[in-house]
């Protein structure tokens, strides 16, 4: 039985570079860098992430540790050049019967308006597509998270509708809007392209 603390050594698992950024798997130990950006005023205000503490995000980790043994979720980090998790990056309920999964994501604010979460996006979204055999991702965001909104609008994604009261966010209901990708609109994108120049010609539009 494999280690999930080094998880990150089965080669079904990828190491996404992108410039001095790279996505790998998550594994113990990540939860204090996760609860030094998450406990930063504004970061969790308009998602619906509870309240963080050391122990849940502990239990969080150790989920998406699972969830990868299980192949039902592949929730990354966004790493920095050091190895250390500046943010969270990946696939929330895959699908392999439907070929759809959720894309979710956070990043440390200081790192916020330098396009790294776009890029780590763009890299998930290359991933999904190519090695999953996704056909849809899909994104659910509070209508007042106008931040992500840009982001996933410049990833290509399109508005299908809002979801009243969709989730309870720290003891409220929120609105949130559904966004989507079809990989058959990803790769009209990318289209001549090598993964690299498919994921710059997406990745270059604007900061974010």
């Amino acid at each position: 039985m494999t280690d999930p603390t080094t998880v990150e050594d089965q080669k079904s698992l990828p190491i996404l570079g992108f410039e001095d950024f790279r996505l790998r798997p998550l594994r113990l130990g990540d939860e204090a860098a996760l609860l030094e950006y998450l406990s930063q005023p504004g970061v969790i205000e308009h998602t619906s992430i509870p309240a963080p503490t050391l122990e849940s995000l502990t239990a969080s980790v150790q989920r998406d540790i699972t969830a990868y043994a299980k192949s039902t979720s592949f929730r990354f980090a966004v790493a920095a050049s050091d190895d250390r998790l500046i943010g969270i990056c990946g696939f929330n309920s895959w699908s392999p019967a439907h070929r759809h999964a959720e894309l979710a994501y956070d990043l440390a604010p200081q790192y916020w308006g330098q396009g790294v979460m776009r890029r780590a996006v763009v890299a998930m979204l290359t991933w999904g597509f190519s090695e999953l055999g996704l056909n849809r991702v899909h994104a659910f965001v509070m209508t007042s998270n106008h931040r992500s909104i840009r982001l996933l609008e410049r990833c290509g994604f399109s508005r299908e509708g809002t979801l009243r009261q969709y989730r309870i966010a720290r003891g409220e209901p929120k609105d949130f809007h559904l966004y989507a990708l079809l990989a058959q609109d990803f790769a009209r994108t990318a289209r001549g392209a090598s993964p690299n120049q498919a994921m710059q010609r997406i990745a270059g539009r604007s900061d974010a």
